[in-house]
C-alpha cells in the first residue's frame, strides 16, 4: 500500500513539474522584447558613463587610452539591455540565449555570444530588464586610429545604442526548456520597437512533446 502511495505521488509530481514547463513554455511564446539601450562601456579600462571627448580623461586614463592603441588594443565592453514584457497572468522563463550584435546597418555581426549559465523569471503581468555582456573589437570600424577618433566611435556607439531610432541592433536568440530540455527558438532581430516573441519551429514543437511525454 505504501508502495502504491509513493508511485502516485512521484508521478503527480512529474506531472505537475511538466505542466509548469509546458506553462513556461507557453507564456514565453506570448512575451515581447526590445532593446532598452547601450550601457557600462568601457575600453582599456575607462569607463565611458561620463566621458564625451579627450579632455574628459585624467592623465592616467589618458596614459591607458595611449597604450591600448600602441598595443593595437580596440576591444570594448558594454552591457546592451533586452527589455522583456509578459502580458500573461503567468510568470514566463527564459533559460538562456544567443546573441549577436550588428551596428550601422553592416551586413556581418560586430560581436556574438551567448549565454547559458542564468535563467531569468519574468514575472507575470510586468517587465524585466535582461543584460547581455558584450565584448566587441572595433579594429574593422575605427578609420583613425586616435584617443578623439576613437572615443568619438564609441561615443556614437553609445547614443545611437540609446536613442528612440537606433543603428544597434541585436538578433536575439531565446532559449527555453521543457522539464529539462532545452528548446531553441528562432532568432529575432531587436531594435527599440518591441518585437513579438518567435515561436517555437515544427521540430521545437515536436522537441518539446518528445519531452512532455518522455517525464510522464
Amino acid at each position: 500500500m505504501k508502495k502504491h502511495v509513493l508511485i502516485c505521488l512521484i508521478v503527480c509530481s512529474i506531472v505537475t513539474l511538466t505542466g509548469c514547463s509546458i506553462l513556461q513554455f507557453s507564456n514565453l511564446l506570448n512575451c515581447k522584447f526590445a532593446m532598452a539601450g547601450v550601457q557600462n562601456v568601457t575600453w582599456a579600462g575607462i569607463n565611458f558613463s561620463n566621458v564625451s571627448s579627450a579632455k574628459d580623461l585624467s592623465i592616467t586614463n589618458l596614459s591607458k587610452a595611449m597604450e591600448a592603441i600602441k598595443n593595437l588594443d580596440f576591444t570594448i565592453t558594454c552591457d546592451v539591455n533586452v527589455k522583456t514584457e509578459n502580458p500573461t497572468n503567468r510568470m514566463a522563463r527564459l533559460i538562456g540565449y544567443d546573441y549577436e550584435l550588428f551596428l550601422n546597418n553592416q551586413p556581418n555581426a560586430i560581436a556574438t555570444g551567448s549565454s547559458r549559465d542564468k535563467e531569468y523569471i519574468i514575472p507575470a503581468n510586468s517587465s524585466m530588464v535582461i543584460p547581455i555582456p558584450v565584448k566587441m573589437n572595433l579594429v574593422s570600424v575605427i578609420k583613425n586610429r586616435e584617443v578623439g577618433s576613437i572615443i568619438k566611435c564609441i561615443k556614437d556607439i553609445q547614443d545611437k545604442g540609446n536613442g528612440t531610432s537606433s543603428d544597434v541592433k541585436v538578433k536575439f536568440t531565446p532559449y527555453l526548456s521543457m522539464g529539462r530540455t532545452p528548446i531553441k527558438l528562432s532568432p529575432i532581430t531587436l531594435t527599440k520597437t518591441f518585437q513579438s516573441s518567435p515561436k517555437a519551429t515544427k521540430q521545437d514543437r515536436k522537441q518539446a512533446k518528445e519531452a512532455s511525454t518522455h517525464k510522464r
